[in-house]
């Protein structure tokens, strides 16, 4: 992944690699979102340490993460009451020769609107180019309109469809050639 980097805009945002120790923040926030679809603790502990896959979080204005300077993303503001380097979204991506996959993306839910979630894919999307990637691929719930116009603002197209792959919807399965 490109080196992650401060977000500019009202607050400087900052995308930064996940630690070992954002991982029960970001599961527990995984299953605030995502319910019973929620990747667990363990599945994140084993996904970090999967070779050929990354993640990354960004925080609130404010916090002091080493290993936070490069990569300029945009996002915009967020509640005043957000403690500083709180983890307001999250996202990882695998790379497998010239093909990627967005694993995950999500936006904690009061942060949503404000460009957490585009900052995020911007990021995977560079990463991707990065590593030689020539096309990407995701899967999205197809009640989930937000990320359905996320994705098609950034090139990805709809493929095929799993039917209920999740609980209570059907995975919309999406490609961007990169």
């Amino acid at each position: 992944m490109p080196e992650p980097g401060t977000a500019e805009g009202s607050g400087a945002h900052r995308i930064r690699r996940l630690r070992w120790f954002d991982i029960p923040a970001v599961a527990a926030l995984d299953a605030e979102i995502f319910g019973p679809d929620a990747w667990s603790t363990e599945y994140y502990w084993a996904a970090v340490a999967t070779p050929g896959q990354s993640f990354v979080v960004i925080e609130a204005p404010g916090g002091d993460a080493p290993g936070s300077d490069a990569a300029q993303r945009q996002a915009g503001p967020v509640p005043a009451s957000w403690d500083p380097g709180a983890i307001l979204g999250f996202a990882g991506l695998g790379v497998s020769g010239p093909q990627a996959d967005v694993l995950t993306l999500a936006a904690h839910p009061a942060a949503r609107g404000r460009g957490i979630g585009r900052a995020l894919l911007t990021h995977l999307l560079a990463a991707a180019r990065d590593a030689g990637c020539e096309v990407i691929y995701l899967d999205v719930r197809s009640d989930n309109t937000a990320a359905h116009g996320l994705y098609t603002a950034h090139g990805f197209t709809e493929l095929d469809r799993r039917p209920g792959y999740y609980t209570g919807a059907d995975a919309v399965v999406m490609r961007a050639f990169l």
